[in-house]
C-alpha cells in the first residue's frame, strides 16, 4: 500500500471546492493508497455524492466503501468464497466508526433533514453553507479508512 500524505480537512475543502463529491474525496484518497487509477475512480464514484443525490448513504462513506471493496472485495465466484465474509466485516467496522464520529451514515441527517433530491432542499443546502462539515467527514472518513486498510499491512 502506497504512502499517502494524510487528508486534513482544509486538502478535503479544496478538494471539493474544485466541484468534487464527497465520494470522489474519500475515494480518490483511497485510490492513491492503493494503487487504483484514481481517474477512473474519480470518475465512477461521481455519483454517489449527495447520497445518490437523494440524501441516503453520505459520499464519504459510498467512496470509503469502494475503497475497502477495491482491498478485500472480488469478481470470481471462488472469490466470493474466500474474501465475501472479511469485506463485510471491514465494511460494518467503517461504519461502525463512522456513527460513531458522527452520529450516523446518512446524508439527509449529515445536512440537518436535507436533501439534493429536492430542490428547495438543494437551494437551502447550498443558500445556508449546510455542506460546511462535508470536509470534516471527508477528512473522517479518510482517517478511518487509514485504520481499516492497515489493519493487514
Amino acid at each position: 500500500m502506497a504512502e499517502v500524505e494524510k487528508m486534513t480537512v482544509e486538502k478535503a475543502a479544496e478538494f471539493l471546492g474544485q466541484g468534487f463529491h464527497c465520494s470522489q474525496c474519500v475515494i480518490g484518497y483511497g485510490a492513491d493508497k492503493l494503487g487504483l487509477d484514481k481517474d477512473l475512480m474519480l470518475q465512477v464514484s461521481g455519483g454517489l455524492g449527495g447520497g445518490c443525490f437523494h440524501g441516503d448513504v453520505c459520499g464519504a462513506v459510498s467512496g470509503a466503501i469502494m475503497a475497502i471493496s477495491a482491498k478485500y472485495g472480488y469478481h470470481t465466484p471462488e472469490g466470493a468464497k474466500e474474501n465475501n465474509a472479511k469485506m463485510v466485516e471491514k465494511l460494518q467496522e467503517f461504519e461502525t466508526k463512522f456513527k460513531e464520529r458522527y452520529g450516523t451514515i446518512v446524508c439527509r441527517e449529515l445536512l440537518g433533514g436535507y436533501s439534493f433530491s429536492n430542490p428547495e432542499h438543494a437551494q437551502k443546502i447550498m443558500t445556508e453553507g449546510l455542506t460546511k462539515n462535508c470536509p470534516g467527514y471527508c477528512a473522517g472518513a479518510c482517517e478511518i479508512l487509514d485504520e481499516i486498510l492497515k489493519d493487514e499491512e
